[in-house]
């Protein structure tokens, strides 16, 4: 977010730069207790905004800065100063240029599942090349080498989401029309269709919200959570007795080709022949048509 934040804030004149990634800094800080919505009805990340800030680093912001970073939160644009209506811009398109491109490299599901309504609003499709070949690429070192290595793909990723959003940022780079642009992406694709496939398919937020919560906040308390990183936050769950190891904390990210493989990005073919024979199902005779997924 800070990258993109930097590259809207360097096109406006009169924009303290420095400042605008300062407030992304201070935005993003122990996002942690607020990736499955486990705060919601406990503890609100903007009202307690200077409690999670000072506790964290001490932070020696000033009431502007504050003010912004509430605003931020509530997305409240009109109220924001011109740095934090950069910032607000910048987190919200930076979230649906992300999430579509870490489904298709990082979750393995065939870049067809985006729809082209929101392809089209995007301004790029990761099923045409050069995106579709950099994508699979990506996808196919970390799902079929069978030795991923995370750096590579973090590195990789960066250069590949940079790459896109730069033509997202040259269609429209106002602060505002972003922001219109990322509500009705996820409204329409994001919350129904992509937070489904990573929260809880992968991530299991739906345990982590009904099962482990309930019993990490009887035992230590709302604010805890603002104060601990995530490695805490497991060692903690698993010594009061709420998850049985640390592993069963840890992304599922082979869910798509065991679980649903017919949407397999790379591997998909092998993976859903294993599905087919586990059922008991024969293997399709050669003359079969081509799978839908090698056509499109």
């Amino acid at each position: 977010m800070t990258w993109v934040a930097r590259r809207l804030a360097e096109r406006q004149p009169g924009v303290d730069v420095e400042r605008v990634a300062r407030l992304c800094r201070h935005h993003d800080l122990n996002r942690w207790p607020f990736a499955h919505n486990s705060e919601l009805g406990r503890f609100d990340q903007a009202g307690n905004t200077r409690v999670f800030t000072k506790s964290l680093l001490d932070a020696r912001l000033s009431d502007e800065d504050f003010a912004d970073l509430e605003g931020v939160h509530h997305k409240r644009i009109d109220e924001l100063s011109p740095e934090g209506r950069i910032v607000l811009g910048a987190d919200a398109i930076t979230g649906v240029v992300e999430d579509p491109l870490l489904l298709v490299t990082g979750l393995n599901v065939r870049p067809d599942f985006i729809p082209d309504p929101v392809s089209r609003a995007l301004g790029f499709t990761l099923r045409a090349e050069p995106w579709r070949g950099r994508a699979r690429r990506l996808a196919k070192e970390f799902h079929g080498s069978g030795t991923p290595d995370p750096l590579a793909f973090r590195a990789e990723f960066a250069r590949l989401f940079r790459d896109l959003m730069g033509q997202v940022l040259e269609r429209e780079a106002r602060p505002e029309r972003l922001l219109d642009l990322a509500s009705s992406v996820k409204t329409r694709f994001i919350r129904p269709h992509v937070f489904p496939i990573n929260n809880d398919l992968v991530c299991r937020s739906s345990w982590i919200r009904g099962e482990v919560m309930p019993r990490y906040l009887a035992r230590f308390g709302d604010v805890d959570l603002v104060l601990v990183d995530e490695d805490d936050f497991v060692r903690r769950a698993v010594r009061i007795g709420a998850a049985a190891s640390p592993a069963d904390f840890r992304p599922r990210i082979d869910a798509i080709r065991e679980q649903q493989p017919d949407l397999c990005f790379v591997g998909g073919r092998a993976a859903a022949e294993r599905a087919r024979a586990a059922a008991g199902v024969s293997r399709r005779p050669r003359f079969t048509p081509v799978p839908r997924l090698a056509t499109r």
